[in-house]
């Protein structure tokens, strides 16, 4: 009998697009703390967490002496209050094809979907919260668990045992991504990896490549040939 599955889902770039308010709110949340403007691009925030985005963010614009964790904690607060404020009077938040039916697929197959994401638990809720998917995982890794988003799995495994009673090798588990460092950290923590190229971009694909990604797609509009692909490791 084949092993049960923890399958780690990301959020931003593998299951939805936010739309812009959200790294427009984060952006001016940095903005507002160092009283100069920031603006955070599509690199900055790719595939990592919020406080990191947060920290890399304040030593890239010359704040090299912001004071332990309570800047970013301070950072975090502002740029979540602009979230729930303003991400529910649009429509911007796009489930991508696909994405739900594989969830909804996986645990169809008694496996067990969950969410490792970089965004904070807060994040996470307000972005998923129109959407129907925040109640199909059974529970969540954050950017607020880890001090790195490479430590995710590991904190993944933990809290499976904590919520389910069941415990998962890394052989058991399959990170969902969309990006490089989605991959390298599967890679380094030895699960594979299902990552999904969203964007028409050469460069972007061969970085993904690069951290040989167990599978690399161009969407999820194919989920009985995914789920097919995963069994078949």
């Amino acid at each position: 009998m084949a092993r049960k599955k923890l399958v780690l889902f990301d959020i931003d770039g593998t299951l939805i697009s936010p739309g812009p308010i959200p790294r427009l709110a984060l952006s001016e949340a940095i903005s507002h703390f160092l009283g100069r403007r920031v603006e955070l691009v599509f690199l900055d925030v790719a595939g990592l967490t919020d406080p990191t985005i947060i920290r890399n963010a304040l030593i890239k614009h010359g704040s090299n002496d912001y004071q332990t964790n309570g800047d970013i904690s301070g950072i975090l607060e502002h740029f979540l209050a602009l979230v729930e404020e303003r991400l529910p009077a649009t429509d911007d938040v796009r489930v991508f094809p696909g994405a739900q039916a594989l969830v909804e697929a996986c645990a169809m197959e008694t496996w067990v979907p969950a969410l490792l994401t970089g965004n904070v638990e807060r994040g996470a809720r307000l972005k998923l919260a129109s959407t129907g998917l925040w109640d199909l995982f059974a529970f969540g890794v954050f950017g607020d668990d880890g001090n790195a988003r490479e430590d995710l799995p590991w904190v993944a495994r933990e809290r499976a045992w904590d919520v389910l009673h069941e415990a998962f090798l890394p052989t058991d588990i399959l990170l969902v991504g969309d990006t490089p460092n989605d991959a390298r950290i599967a890679r380094l923590n030895d699960v594979d990896s299902l990552i999904v190229c969203r964007r028409d971009d050469a460069a972007w694909r061969l970085a993904i490549e690069a951290e040989s990604p167990t599978w690399l797609v161009d969407n999820f509009e194919d989920v009985p040939g995914l789920i097919r692909l995963i069994k078949g490791r």
